[in-house]
């Protein structure tokens, strides 16, 4: 394998991790409780329920751990659909005095397990004798009573009970669920009145959830009684269920499914008014577009702008249009496409989709040969739409064509005119920055250089642009590099926003729910009571409810990102960049050969620390490995696997640092290993390779840059960014020339 370029210093054990590690603050701080945590945290049932199992059978289990026990068991037990066994366990940690505040939540956990188990009657008994507790358990307390109600033949009590819970909250989460059973009970009545209020819960059903079973059963009731005293009604009520049906696939993405729906729908109806045709055809060539098909569906996507254009529906027209353009281009005709995008630019002006059309005219310019044309399409990008959503694309564009050409001082000129923008966010600013500089740097003014890349560095500190900064910094020599650093060392204002959540009942119970690692029950605690921002992250990330604690630090604006990691606001980037899965990487990345903490910049970026995820296009787990990928790289390694495998956190970080590896090994250049190997990892060896073999000669920073596909782009950004917060943030035992990774210009074998 070919060596890693990596400091000696050995990777860390447990005791010479620095003393501000944060640790999942869980209810069981070790012994069988913490691994039964942890097994939870992984998704591993079966060695959840045998450490559990464990620590219950212990004599001396003092009553309030043996009642966190007995909780934690009947979640388990809910995982495997053992619900009798769990409403048991939910029944013994009732009455645990160190669970007081979340009473009511174990006793709605019982109520719901003995209904999932067939015993509505001691779901009855328990909420029926209770009052609807208030906050957050509110409206799952009547769902539970209703359905305890409807299925005891309390009837009319779980009406009114389902009625009241939709009067109460209407943009529940179950108000699908609660419609279908109200609908069905008020049918049962064979009244005129109940059958009028079922038929209009059962018509909402088919608006708001057409993909959904409720609307399966919906559609069949009211189709089998519009048939019964108005057939147009029936013909109608069927070409609305089917239009709807193919604008939720639509939203979906479910594009094969939309293809053969919006066929037979076409085919069915007839007689459509233009209107309706229009848009069942831009679904109809979308779709077939959507399923890499591009080429395939030009014709169907220009009758569809035909019929479009007839009904006056410009938005669609447009949006077709564009599509077959781009249909054209996936022909290789790459003038035509081009020209039909200059057209639609020129045509609609005024369209959101105007400057798309520019950028992919450029595009299919540079394609056909003719880059003049490419450049002047991207700069009708900027001066025709200077604020719309794709100025900075174009300007990216027109930036890297002038770096190919050796136009310095045009670089600068689209620099300039760009950072005057205010509104111009952090990132987006330092990475200009940074572009100036390397500029600044083939002007040979080199002083000048070096400002701007500090400039890129107190703009955005830790970031992709910043690590590229501090890499030119490094080469600038010892002034330069230790003006770097003081600026990652230097001391921060206090912390913009405190942590600690208010003195509230919604509180305590949200604090206490997260040391018992139940995310979903902390969400809605939350949720009730309005608390977000970082004090809920803390509660989340403290607890190891990674998941969720990356979502809502997504949701955050991101100020906190342009101060560095010192004093107050480092515990800010610690809660945002957690040490998930710690003991599988550590000692994986070095007995693999993957850069120190790169691992856990990919599975950041790929899964959000998500174990059980799956990507639309079939990659699973916390480093999202395609099946066939993870077969390959198992079999290599002599190991055997099973698909569902790969939702273990061990199994699929061991194979995804391996994959990593073989990527790292086959770029056959230790320095640049990161910055090639990671566009690998996403698009693909044989991508990568093709776009060496385009731009040979270019450096590494401007040839990531320009890797054609936005996503892979963004992702290379993104992870490498990612790699230099965790260096800079754990990395304490190295020197910090070596927590700072280094991005060479140059390829050794380029």
């Amino acid at each position: 394998m070919a060596a890693v370029v990596e400091p000696t210093a050995p990777p860390d054990s447990p005791s010479q991790r620095p003393p501000d590690r944060p640790r999942p603050g869980w209810w069981f701080s070790e012994g069988p409780g913490h691994e039964a945590m942890r097994a939870r945290q992984r998704r591993d049932w079966a060695a959840a329920a045998e450490r559990l199992d464990e620590l219950l059978a212990r004599p001396d289990l003092s009553r309030d751990d043996r009642g966190a026990a007995h909780l934690l068991r009947g979640t388990v037990h809910i995982k495997r659909d053992e619900f009798a066994a769990a409403a048991d366990q939910f029944a013994a940690a009732r009455g645990t005095p160190g669970l007081a505040p979340i009473e009511s939540r174990v006793t709605l956990l019982e109520a719901q397990a003995h209904l999932d188990a067939s015993q509505p009657d001691r779901a009855y008994a328990l909420v029926a004798q209770q009052g609807s507790p208030q906050g957050s358990l509110a409206a799952a307390w009547l769902v539970v009573h209703a359905d305890a109600a409807r299925r005891t033949d309390r009837s009319d009590e779980a009406i009114r009970t389902y009625q009241h819970f939709l009067d109460k909250y209407p943009k529940a989460s179950r108000r699908h669920e609660v419609r279908a059973k109200l609908a069905t009970l008020l049918l049962e009545r064979n009244n005129r009145a109940s059958v009028d209020q079922a038929h209009r819960l059962l018509e909402q059903l088919l608006a708001d959830v057409p993909l959904s079973n409720y609307a399966d059963t919906a559609y069949a009731t009211l189709l089998k009684d519009a048939k019964k005293t108005d057939r147009k009604r029936a013909a109608e009520l069927r070409r609305e269920h089917q239009r709807s049906t193919l604008r939720a696939l639509a939203q979906r993405r479910r594009y094969s499914q939309l293809e053969r729906e919006s066929k037979t729908f076409l085919k069915t109806n007839r007689r459509l008014d233009e209107r309706t045709r229009c848009e069942a055809l831009y679904l109809q060539g979308n779709a077939v577009f959507h399923q890499r098909q591009r080429a395939e569906a030009r014709p169907q996507l220009l009758r569809a702008a035909a019929s479009c254009r007839q009904a006056k529906w410009a938005d669609l027209e447009v949006k077709a249009r564009y599509q077959a353009a781009r249909g054209a281009y996936a022909a290789g005709q790459y003038s035509r496409a081009a020209e039909e995008f200059e057209q639609l630019a020129a045509q609609f002006a005024d369209h959101t989709y105007a400057d798309d059309a520019l950028i992919l005219a450029g595009e299919s310019w540079q394609d056909a040969g003719k880059p003049g044309a490419a450049k002047a399409a991207y700069e009708r990008s900027v001066s025709q739409h200077p604020r719309g959503d794709m100025a900075g694309e174009a300007r990216r564009r027109l930036v890297l064509l002038a770096f190919r050409d050796r136009r310095p001082d045009d670089v600068i000129r689209l620099v300039d005119g760009a950072l005057v923008d205010q509104r111009l966010p952090a990132r987006e600013r330092a990475k200009l920055q940074y572009l100036r500089g390397r500029a600044l740097q083939e002007l040979g003014r080199d002083d000048e250089g070096t400002r701007a890349f500090l400039a890129t560095m107190e703009t955005y500190p830790l970031s992709y642009p910043a690590l590229l900064a501090a890499s030119r910094l490094r080469e600038a020599g010892e002034a330069a590099w230790a003006a770097a650093v003081e600026i990652l060392e230097r001391p921060a204002k206090p912390a913009p926003v405190g942590l600690k959540l208010p003195l509230t009942p919604a509180a305590q119970r949200a604090q206490l729910l997260a040391q018992l690692g139940l995310e979903r029950a902390v969400r809605d605690e939350l949720d009730d009571t309005g608390i977000g921002g970082w004090p809920a992250i803390a509660v989340m990330a403290r607890a190891g409810l990674y998941p969720q604690a990356q979502r809502m630090v997504a949701s955050l604006e991101s100020s906190w990102r342009t101060t560095p990691p010192t004093g107050p606001n480092r515990e800010l980037w610690q809660l945002a960049h957690p040490l998930a899965f710690e003991d599988i990487v550590t000692a994986g990345e070095p007995r693999h050969g993957v850069p120190r903490y790169l691992t856990f910049a990919v599975m950041q970026t790929e899964s959000r620390f998500d174990p059980g995820v799956t990507s639309p296009a079939g990659a699973k787990g916390l480093v999202q490995l395609m099946p066939a990928t993870a077969k390959s790289v198992a079999s290599k390694a002599g190991i055997k696997l099973r698909r569902r495998q790969l939702y273990d956190p061990a199994t699929n970080l061991d194979l995804g640092m391996r994959y990593l590896a073989r990527l790292i090994e086959r770029t056959g250049d230790p320095a640049a290993a990161p910055v090639l190997a990671v566009p690998s990892y996403n698009a693909g060896a044989g991508s990568v390779a093709r776009w060496i073999r385009e731009r040979p000669d270019w450096d590494l920073d401007l040839w990531v840059e320009a890797i054609p596909y936005d996503e892979t782009r963004k992702y290379v950004q993104s992870v490498l960014g990612r790699w230099f917060v965790y260096r800079w943030l754990y990395a304490t035992d190295l020197a910090v020339a070596d927590r700072v990774p280094y991005l060479p210009l140059t390829r050794q074998n380029g």
